[in-house]
């Protein structure tokens, strides 16, 4: 997850000077389209560029909103599965991965 934000981030930016590029290279009766063009590529670039930031700030601090739910599954081995990658990939951290774990062991026992 943390490589694929990273590479939004990057293409973000790779991405940019493009707009410029369209605006500068239209002539004639395209200018206006172009200029169009352009700003709304600039505020997408920008948009991914800030969000791809701010997320992996968050990945950073471990701040990572949890949307999982390993209620309602049939096995406690497929649960304990999901959450042993979940940790792998550090969406959680050790400490709530100990607590779940420990939620799903005394279900099961």
């Amino acid at each position: 997850m943390r490589t694929a934000i990273l590479a939004q981030t990057v293409l973000a930016v790779l991405f940019l000077p493009a707009g410029a590029f369209f605006a500068w290279a239209a002539e004639g009766e395209a200018k206006p389209f172009a200029l169009f063009f352009s700003l709304v590529w600039t505020v997408g670039c920008g948009f991914l560029f800030f969000r791809g930031r701010n997320a992996l700030k968050e990945l950073r601090k471990e701040t990572f909103a949890l949307d999982f739910s390993l209620e309602g599954e049939d096995s406690s081995s497929s649960r304990l599965r999901e959450l042993e990658e979940l940790r792998r990939d550090h969406l959680i951290s050790e400490e709530e991965y100990g607590k779940k774990r420990a939620e799903i062991m005394e279900e099961k026992w």
